[in-house]
């Protein structure tokens, strides 16, 4: 049987499903890898690193026909269905393709019958954006915790049968990549990590992110890290992303638009208080329960809303003014919210997220094993 992880969504989407094959393959399951370019590469690398003895083959897709012209002629840097096109003849020939992302259920028709596409995802956070139609493309499909299993089945996305509850991979990955790290600062202050959305009508970027950084630009409590989404800049001028980045102070205020730190959980696993407003990241953060602040930038009702679950978990903020205050008493009132933290992690994410890749590697294998007789017997 041959088993392909294909990544051609954002690189960041490998933290999320190589474990996964890296656990295969260390059960005997040979398992091949495709990546759509050289950025994957360096992040793959990280994932290889932290699992000794996996060293899978891998190849580099987007680098010929449309995809490249497109590539070139700077219009897309990751063109998804362009680079999937391409690589028909390839993908054709494997009895299994696991991704994290979505966009590969359009050539869902353009493969073999016997090619089972099963999907990975690469968040799990509260908003309805998990709630997708194409999911029904898939195959099999694994889910983080069980309030996603709840909603998705809910939604009719998935089916019984069709799909396991194996917990957050990438938090499973966490303490292997955490090993060998130095900390964010060394000067002994609290660290705050800001992580704002990449989505202009739900993000607290454009409304309070330049106040933020001025505030603790003028305060010596607090190291700051500015580490937004990676799509939130990915569209921005050099002129732009020059502008944030200089507001950077060395031992004081990290500002990070655009390196593989904001997908390794570097600044998630380092920070020791969140603020944000509705990323995913935050269930990232809560790995290890700590301090949680939110940013309400866009006066929204939003108690009661599923999509807002989050938000429970720590103080939210509608004026900045208050930030400082907040800041100083998240320490204190964090019990307010621990057990509320660890409730929604374990619906979120399944509890301890130690042994994710590997359940999701034998439920994956189980389910393949499960179909191939299916097939041999007619049924």
């Amino acid at each position: 049987m041959r088993i392909l992880f294909l990544f051609v969504g954002e690189p960041h989407h490998v933290f999320h499903a190589l474990p996964i094959a890296a656990e295969m393959a260390a059960a005997g399951q040979a398992v091949e890898v495709a990546v759509s370019s050289a950025d994957h590469l360096r992040v793959v690398e990280q994932v290889t690193l932290a699992y000794p003895g996996f060293a899978p083959k891998i190849t580099l897709l987007g680098q010929k026909g449309f995809a490249r012209w497109l590539r070139e002629k700077g219009l897309f840097r990751h063109p998804r269905l362009p680079i999937l096109l391409d690589a028909l003849p390839f993908l054709r020939q494997f009895d299994a393709i696991v991704v994290p992302e979505r966009t590969t259920t359009a050539i869902r028709y353009f493969l073999p019958r016997k090619t089972r596409l099963i999907f990975t995802p690469h968040g799990a956070g509260d908003r309805a954006i998990m709630l997708d139609p194409r999911d029904r493309h898939f195959d099999f499909v694994l889910v983080a915790g069980e309030k996603s299993e709840q909603r998705l089945l809910d939604a009719g996305t998935i089916r019984p049968g069709r799909y396991a509850v194996n917990g957050y991979v990438k938090l499973d990955l966490m303490p292997r990549l955490q090993a060998t790290r130095e900390p964010l600062f060394t000067n002994g202050r609290p660290t705050i990590l800001y992580a704002p959305h990449f989505r202009r009508d739900l993000s607290s970027w454009d409304r309070f992110g330049r106040d933020i950084i001025d505030r603790f630009a003028a305060q010596d409590r607090y190291n700051l890290v500015v580490a937004p989404h990676v799509r939130l800049f990915a569209e921005a001028s050099d002129a732009e992303r020059d502008a944030v980045t200089a507001l950077a102070i060395p031992g004081k205020i990290l500002i990070d638009l655009a390196s593989d730190r904001l997908f390794d959980m570097s600044y998630t696993s380092g920070a020791d208080i969140y603020l944000g407003d509705v990323s995913s990241q935050v269930y990232e953060f809560l790995g290890t329960p700590r301090p949680c602040l939110f940013l309400n930038a866009h006066g929204v009702n939003w108690r009661g809303d599923p999509d807002y679950l989050f938000w429970t978990l720590g103080d939210v903020v509608d004026d900045l003014a208050a930030l400082p205050a907040r800041l100083d008493q998240a320490a204190a009132r964090h019990a307010l919210y621990t057990d509320a933290q660890c409730e929604r992690l374990a619906e979120s994410i399944g509890g301890n997220p130690a042994g994710a890749a590997q359940r999701g590697a034998e439920a994956i294998l189980r389910f393949l094993a499960m179909d191939a007789g299916q097939d041999k017997s007619g049924g």
